[in-house]
C-alpha cells in the first residue's frame, strides 16, 4: 500500500522542534521528504526567530511542546485572580492537570504525557505560545488544522514499539542507538545519525519533524468530532497512526 497526498510546491520541507525553555537546549530539524524523510540539517541552539523563519518556509511544522492549558485550570485560576472564588467550580484534579488531548492520549497510546499545568513543562509552554502566536495568531486553531502540529516523541516511539523511556540524557545512549538502528530503513539520517545517537534533543527534533510530515499526510491522531472545539484552544497531540515500516511509503 502506498499512502500519498497531493501537495503542490517544489520543496518537500518539514520542520521539527524539540522546544526547551532556552534556545541553547532547543534542537530544530529540517527534513526533506521527496522519497523518504531525509534529515538535511539540525540546528542547535534554535532561537524563536530561527524557528519562525524555518516554519514559514515549510510544508508542515511539528513542535514538541504543549499548545495550551486545560480549560478548567485556566478558568479556575482566572476566577481566583479576579476574586470570584474557585473552590466549588466542579473541576476534578484530573481535569485541572490534564488537557482533553492528554486524557485522550493516555487512553489510546501506551505512554502518558506530562501535565502542562502542574509539571515543569509549563515554562516550555510559555515560550511556545510566543512562537505559536507568530505562526497562528492569538486566535488561530491549535489542533493541527493549520499545519502546525503538537508532537510527542515519546508517544511516537511507544506507538512504533520502540523504547520510549530511558533514552534521555547521558545514560540513554544505548537506547538511542537502538531507536536509530530501528528507524534507519525508513528515515535517512544522513550525516546526522551520530547526532541522533548522541543527543536526545536532536533525536526528538527528528521524530517531531517526521510527525509534521505524517500530520500533513493525515496519518496522525486527530481530534474526534466531540473534541474539535476544545482542541482548537488547548491543542491536540499528534502521534502516528501508521506503523513505522510504512513511513517510507508515504509520498507528497
Amino acid at each position: 500500500m502506498r499512502i500519498s497526498t497531493i501537495i503542490y510546491g517544489a520543496a518537500m520541507r518539514f520542520v521539527g522542534v524539540d522546544l526547551a525553555a532556552q534556545p541553547e537546549k532547543t534542537s530544530m530539524c529540517l527534513l526533506d521528504w521527496r522519497r523518504r524523510p531525509q534529515v538535511v540539517d539540525i540546528i542547535r541552539p534554535a532561537t524563536d526567530d530561527a524557528i519562525v523563519t524555518a516554519a514559514l518556509d515549510a510544508m508542515g511544522v511539528g513542535i514538541d511542546c504543549p499548545f495550551g492549558w486545560p480549560t478548567p485550570f485556566v478558568e479556575k485560576v482566572r476566577r481566583w485572580h479576579e476574586g470570584h472564588g474557585a473552590a466549588n467550580d466542579g473541576a476534578t484534579s484530573r481535569d485541572l492537570r490534564l488537557r482533553t488531548t492528554d486524557q485522550w492520549i493516555r487512553a489510546h497510546v501506551p505512554r502518558d504525557p506530562l501535565s502542562v499545568s502542574t509539571d515543569r513543562l509549563g515554562i516550555v509552554a510559555l515560550r511556545g505560545i510566543g512562537i505559536l502566536e507568530k505562526l497562528l495568531g492569538p486566535t488561530g486553531d491549535r489542533s493541527g488544522r493549520r499545519g502546525i502540529y503538537e508532537a510527542y516523541p515519546g508517544g511516537t516511539l511507544a506507538v512504533w514499539g520502540l523504547p520510549s523511556t530511558g533514552y534521555k540524557g547521558k545514560d540513554g545512549g544505548e537506547k538511542r542507538a537502538e531507536i536509530v538502528e530501528s528507524l534507519r530503513e525508513v528515515i535517512d539520517f544522513g550525516s546526522f545519525e551520530e547526532a541522533a545517537v548522541g543527543s536526545d534533543d536532536d533525536l526528538d527534533a527528528i521524530l517531531t519533524a517526521v510527525v509534521a510530515g505524517l500530520g500533513r499526510a493525515r496519518v496522525t491522531t486527530r481530534p474526534p468530532a466531540e473534541h474539535r472545539r476544545v482542541a482548537a484552544i488547548e491543542g491536540w497531540i499528534h502521534v502516528p497512526t501508521v506503523i513505522r515500516d510504512k513511513v517510507a511509503d508515504i509520498s507528497f
